[in-house]
């Protein structure tokens, strides 16, 4: 929480990094999620504040209002969770605990085909 966003782009570079989890706290035990930043949110403040931005600390841009899904909620769900909430990110809990964050890309890849073709034939009926 106490990172600038300066480092927090840094860490956004690295392969396989699209979102960055925000703890206030210093131990993952400790500390409360807060939300989410991704490469989108620094974009976008930086086209509003300019690249002093960079020197902000990742609290000041962490988006709050994320999105949430049991553990247990099927892949097919959570993409129609991802559509209807128009976010390319979500959380997956386990009661009130984080357990992980999901892409829209990674669930897509998780749905079987099977349920993806009856999803195209429910929204043509509908």
């Amino acid at each position: 929480m106490d990172r600038s966003v300066r480092e927090a782009v840094q860490t956004l570079s690295l392969p396989d990094v699209d979102a960055l989890i925000v703890v206030d706290g210093r131990c993952e035990n400790t500390g409360s999620f807060m939300g989410l930043l991704t490469e989108r949110d620094i974009f976008q403040a930086m086209a509003d504040q300019g690249l002093e931005v960079l020197d902000s600390l990742v609290w000041m841009l962490t988006a709050p209002d994320v999105v949430s899904v049991d553990i247990r909620t099927p892949p097919a769900d959570r993409l129609q969770v991802f559509c209807t909430h128009k976010t390319n990110h979500i959380a997956i809990m386990d009661g009130f605990a984080l357990h992980s964050v999901q892409s829209i890309w990674d669930c897509v890849a998780a749905v079987p085909p099977s349920a993806t073709a009856s999803a195209e034939v429910s929204a043509e009926v509908a």
